[in-house]
């Protein structure tokens, strides 16, 4: 059953990136190896108590009314979150204004704030309320680490990657993602396993690949907790382990990565370290879709195809 999942592990990861130049590498230590069964298994017990202790800890998102009067006093965090929201950033608001967002992040990139600096390189980079421009982003994003803003580091490393708006450079990828990583950014963490996996600039490690996914996950960057499910679902790096696989993409997709809620449709579809249920892959389909992984759309235009033909027969197990 290990195929359906396996060709979701092929597809393309969407993320890479690195650190600053002479950084001695990020090491694999007990912090960032990747947990055991028996480790993941204790660490996924209770989700339900957690869940309850988190909700008493954890203040409610602030409102847009509330993150702007935060801005006009000056209060630079405050705009960055708002023009982060603005852009669409964040599952808590429904308001898009990219031009906002793009004059807030200005704003807080203008008064030397680290992050306001990263994002605004972001809006540059994509086209987020200006025209692109990848110079520009790359001047941001290097302003940003070298004001020691992780994420800053990470997008810097990315663009020397994928040589946008820098020459190609996976010595410099490398580095500026290993800053971002030691700086407890999650990208740059990512994007560390990614040249590991592929051989790209580094030793093909995927022992290490897990290790960095791990990290990456531990600091809330949901695409991480799901390129580590995929690689128990393979046993590349890792012991293969369905339920684990199952885990760490639910992990993914909880904290809003589509491609994770796609895998964990496939487990629910296959039966693949969960019991089969054609109704709640069904539901993690369109959760994936939502999300924008076209590859769930059609499955799950498929799966209401066969569901008005044959109630009994929907997604059965095939995903060819």
């Amino acid at each position: 059953m290990l195929g359906p999942l396996a060709a979701v592990a092929a597809l393309g990861a969407l993320l890479a990136c690195a650190g600053e130049r002479g950084a001695a590498p990020a090491q694999v230590t007990a912090e960032t190896r990747a947990p055991t069964a028996a480790q993941a298994a204790q660490a996924s017990a209770k989700p339900a108590a957690r869940a309850a202790r988190a909700d008493k800890t954890q203040q409610a998102p602030r409102s847009e009314a509330e993150l702007r009067a935060s801005c006009e006093a000056e209060k630079l965090d405050a705009c960055v979150e708002l023009g982060v929201r603005l852009r669409g950033g964040a599952s808590t608001s429904a308001t898009i204004d990219l031009a906002g967002s793009f004059e807030l992040l200005h704003r807080a990139c203008d008064r030397a704030h680290a992050g306001g600096c990263a994002e605004l390189g972001l809006s540059y980079q994509d086209g987020l309320g200006t025209a692109p421009d990848p110079t520009r982003a790359v001047d941001l994003y290097r302003r940003a680490c070298d004001a020691g803003n992780g994420r800053g580091c990470s997008r810097l490393g990315a663009l020397h990657l994928t040589a946008t708006g820098v020459p190609r450079d996976v010595g410099l990828a490398h580095a500026y993602s290993d800053s971002g990583c030691r700086k407890q950014d999650g990208l740059g963490c990512i994007n560390l396993g990614l040249m590991h996996q592929r051989g790209d600039g580094l030793k093909r490690d995927d022992e290490r690949a897990a290790a960095f996914f791990h990290k990456a996950c531990q600091l809330q960057q949901a695409r991480g907790c799901t390129l580590l499910g995929e690689l128990y679902a393979a046993g590349t790096g890792v012991e293969r382990n369905a339920k684990l696989a199952e885990m760490w993409n639910e992990r993914g997709c909880m904290q809003g990565d589509g491609r994770g809620c796609g895998n964990v449709g496939v487990s629910y579809q296959v039966g693949f370290g969960a019991e089969q249920d054609p109704e709640r892959a069904a539901r993690y389909f369109k959760r994936a879709c939502k999300a924008g992984e076209q590859r769930y759309c059609r499955l799950l235009e498929r799966f209401h195809s066969r569901a008005a033909r044959d109630p009994e027969g929907a997604l059965a197990p095939s995903l060819q």
